[in-house]
């Protein structure tokens, strides 16, 4: 399964792991903070080399192949970024809630 990974702080050393565990093909990955990426594959010993973005839109426009994308980013922006997602085709997982609120 192609798959992105949105955010790549704490959490996504486990989004990093079950890339690994369960053979998924890490296409490209994306932080507001280019060093979290490098910072990420050292922790977790990661030698792949997908594509890096700062910009998640971007992503999803580069690559219409995806089918699955995981958002670990900060909460506030979860809801926008996984509907950019599902518009786009993508199944979607999300850390944490969905939304701050019901609005």
């Amino acid at each position: 399964m192609k798959y992105a990974l949105i955010g790549c702080g704490r959490i996504a050393v486990n989004h990093i792991k079950a890339v690994v565990n369960n053979n998924l093909e890490l296409v490209a990955v994306c932080d507001i903070v280019p060093s979290h990426i490098d910072i990420l594959f050292e922790k977790t010993g990661y030698s792949g080399n997908p594509e890096r973005y700062t910009d998640y839109r971007e992503m999803l426009a580069r690559h219409p192949e995806l089918e699955l994308a995981a958002i670990a980013t900060d909460s506030g922006v979860h809801a926008e970024i996984a509907l950019a997602c599902l518009d786009a085709g993508l199944h979607v997982i999300v850390e944490k809630p969905m939304a701050m609120s019901m609005a």
